[in-house]
């Protein structure tokens, strides 16, 4: 069972420097782990058996297999009147009328399809970001990591930074900082989108699936002999696990033969679980991107909240020295600031923040 989750282990990997937030990493790591298990979840055979099984006619059917999948490759039904009531062997199930609709279900041959073509767009913002980014960070605060501080660190690093921050860089790292936030963008974007691509893709059953699945979780039931209606369960109604399917033939003499089935659909216990995890985090999910691009505009619009920032980041600074950096700087220069000082010593930051600002007030008054 371990070997089945290898190929995801690499997401469980620390970066030793973070160029995101953790909001961020819930999109690329958190999701995408779990859409990729869920994909070898139901492409494995090894646990959870044959995708479908068709009952024949007889024990000794030559056609077991073909029957088998026909009605994988081309679809199964439920009836619609059959899905709530009393009396009923199995919700859906039940013999075919006239005037009876006939539900579809061909979805779950795409379903791993679908579980890994979401994992690769949770993905595209991280690989878009990582390509802008390009290691400016890592190059930065290389060395400057370590809980011991170097002997080093006053006379040359000290320069470097200050230099890079204070002088030959300063203001132009606005585009930096706004392709990070056309990153965020995107992942509020994409959660969104996925929760409306699912729903088409479940024929409309997604939007209400997971509350519905709660509210019948939670509300007592009867014995059937003591209501007038028994309702469904979401999930028989939304992922049966025994349908029916029409087997077309030919006979000896060329007529064709339909074949009325029964078919179990084991993997559908899955597919339903899977589908209510689904549901609960893309909306959870949603609500979190929302509220990062929500912080992300505020942090842009409000100076004295950038200020505010770099000082829940250390202690013992005083705040007119942190305000006197953040009003030099543009929202780029303050963007990579606020990054540095999640990757560095806290003492080497300090002494940073405190230097950067000397200079910047040296060169206000030579100017």
């Amino acid at each position: 069972m371990i070997d089945l989750f290898k190929p995801v282990r690499g997401f469980l990997k620390y970066n030793n420097v973070c160029t995101d937030n953790n909001i961020f990493r819930l999109h690329y790591k958190a999701t995408v782990m779990m859409l990729l298990i869920f994909t070898l979840m139901v492409t494995s055979k090894q646990f959870f058996g044959e995708p479908i099984h068709c009952m024949s006619d007889s024990e000794d059917d030559s056609n077991k297999d073909a029957i088998n999948s026909y009605c994988w490759i081309y679809g199964t039904y439920t009836l619609k009147s059959r899905l709530a009531g009393k009396g009923k062997a199995y919700p859906g199930i039940g013999p075919l009328s006239v005037d009876d609709e006939e539900l579809k279900h061909t979805y779950y041959q795409w379903v791993c399809f679908v579980l890994l073509g979401q994992s690769v767009m949770f993905y595209t913002p991280r690989y878009l970001w990582k390509i802008w980014e390009g290691g400016r960070l890592k190059v930065l605060v290389s060395d400057l990591r370590s809980p011991l501080v170097s002997k080093d660190w006053p006379n040359f690093r000290r320069r470097e930074l200050v230099s890079y921050l204070g002088y030959t860089n300063i203001y132009t790292h606005n585009m930096y900082a706004l392709r990070y936030a056309f990153c965020e963008i995107l992942n509020l974007a994409n959660v969104v989108g996925q929760i409306f691509l699912l729903d088409m893709f479940l024929s409309g059953a997604f939007r209400n699936y997971g509350a519905a699945v709660a509210a019948f979780t939670h509300t007592p039931r009867l014995p059937s002999n003591m209501v007038d209606f028994v309702a469904v369960n979401p999930m028989d109604q939304y992922f049966p696990k025994l349908t029916k399917c029409w087997f077309r033939n030919f006979g000896p003499s060329g007529d064709l033969q339909l074949k009325d089935r029964l078919c179990v659909l084991p993997l559908n216990i899955v597919n339903e679980k899977i589908f209510v995890i689904l549901w609960f985090w893309l909306i959870f999910l949603a609500f979190l991107s929302t509220l990062a691009v929500l912080y992300r505009f505020l942090v842009l619009a409000l100076p004295p909240l950038r200020t505010a920032l770099i000082v829940s980041q250390i202690r013992y600074i005083k705040k007119s020295v942190v305000s006197r950096i953040v009003k030099r700087f543009g929202f780029g220069d303050w963007f990579l600031l606020y990054l540095l000082g999640s990757n560095m010593n806290p003492i080497i930051y300090k002494e940073l923040l405190l230097e950067l600002s000397k200079e910047l007030e040296h060169k206000t008054v030579m100017v």
